[in-house]
């Protein structure tokens, strides 16, 4: 069951309460929550990649098993930042066969190279199938890799796509399918209808995009972009459109942050699990620096954006979760689920470099009568 005491590391919004969902977690990095979870207490509520190797389920009571393991094929590193921040990231459900899609890097020919992968399982606790959709696509162990999965309403799968860190050129390469947003049929092959035809590149000029969710009020996809030093940003993504990498990172943005906070994960409020005041709302994750203890001027909190209905620019800003621990937590992903806001704070309150498998998976959920 959830862990219902006070969570004194982190401040939230007034009229709400975390819940401690799952520890003991190696780098949980981005999290898909099952939309229509069953009821016995072994049935699968979540799904969380850890970012050197496995994917992990958490059931109803709180239990962590593993659901894939192995899943890299060379050896990852504590140098964060720097190439430990490469491995397995995006992760998603579709929706109908419950299959999961996971993104992450291999090594081929001492070439780092990220592909997406199919996953599925009998009961939904342990992989027994795994089918590449596409890879072969050039990466960098700096973080700047392939990574979140989404299904968007037309039944397609998108995937985010970093520009390869040092070839910061091949964003806006139509040949390269680095610095991309990529729409793909769910067996990787495209669709008649893509914006190039033959081509899977949906959108391109993108340095970093590490989140991405589906706004249902718009159909549409953001996603969270990462800045060199400057300009991190949020990004309405529309069929064919160029966001300006490289060098520009404002360029059809409809936020940035001139100060960097790594932003990640994001999600929408729009399934009625917070109060109505906050429908349609955009929460985002900011992760901060791996190495910084807070208080700390950059991240380690999420925010929540109020947009216009067009998706041009945001109304409203403000902190929702606030690590205050005084150690180094940085939450990464991020997704709602049918009973609240789940997230994953990557190193727990640890040093990353010590090694300790103690990432947490946390719950946001209104009090009652609060949030209002």
């Amino acid at each position: 069951m959830f862990d219902i005491r006070p969570i004194d590391s982190w401040w939230v919004f007034p009229g709400f309460q975390i819940d401690h969902v799952a520890t003991g977690l190696d780098k949980p990095t981005n999290i898909a929550v099952v939309p229509r979870p069953g009821r016995s207490d072994d049935s699968p509520l979540l799904y969380v990649t850890e970012l050197y190797g496995q994917v992990k389920v958490v059931t109803n009571d709180c239990r962590v098993h593993t659901y894939a393991e192995g899943l890299l094929n060379y050896q990852p590193d504590n140098a964060l930042p720097g190439t430990g921040e490469s491995g397995v990231t995006g992760i998603c459900i579709e929706p109908e066969s419950g299959d999961l899609f996971v993104t992450m890097l291999y090594l081929e020919g001492g070439v780092y190279k990220g592909k997406v992968v199919r996953m599925q399982g009998r009961g939904g606790l342990r992989m027994e199938k795994a089918t590449t959709v596409i890879d072969g696509i050039p990466q960098s162990r700096q973080a700047h890799q392939i990574q979140a999965p989404t299904i968007g309403p037309d039944g397609k799968l998108y995937v985010n796509v970093a520009d390869g860190y040092d070839t910061p050129e091949k964003a806006q390469d139509d040949n390269d399918l680095r610095g991309k947003i990529l729409r793909l049929n769910l067996d990787g092959t495209v669709p008649d209808d893509n914006p190039v035809p033959g081509s899977p590149i949906y959108a391109k000029g993108f340095r970093n995009p590490f989140g991405a969710a589906w706004r249902r009020s718009d159909r549409s996809l953001y996603i969270t972009d990462n800045g060199p030093r400057t300009d991190d940003r949020i990004a309405r993504v529309v069929p064919g459109g160029n966001y300006g990498w490289s060098p520009d990172m404002r360029r059809n943005s409809l936020f940035w942050w001139h100060f960097t906070q790594a932003p990640t994960a994001l999600d929408f409020m729009q399934g009625g699990q917070f109060p109505e005041a906050f429908d349609d709302q955009l929460f985002v994750a900011l992760a901060g620096p791996a190495r910084y203890r807070a208080p700390c001027v950059k991240g380690k909190k999420v925010v929540k954006m109020q947009l216009n209905e067009d998706g041009t620019g945001v109304r409203s800003y403000d902190d929702f979760i606030v690590y205050i621990g005084g150690a180094v937590a940085m939450p990464v992903g991020l997704q709602f689920g049918p009973d609240g806001l789940y997230f994953t704070d990557l190193h727990g309150e640890s040093f990353p470099e010590e090694g300790k498998k103690v990432g947490n998976i946390f719950r946001v959920r209104p009090l009652e009568g609060g949030g209002r």
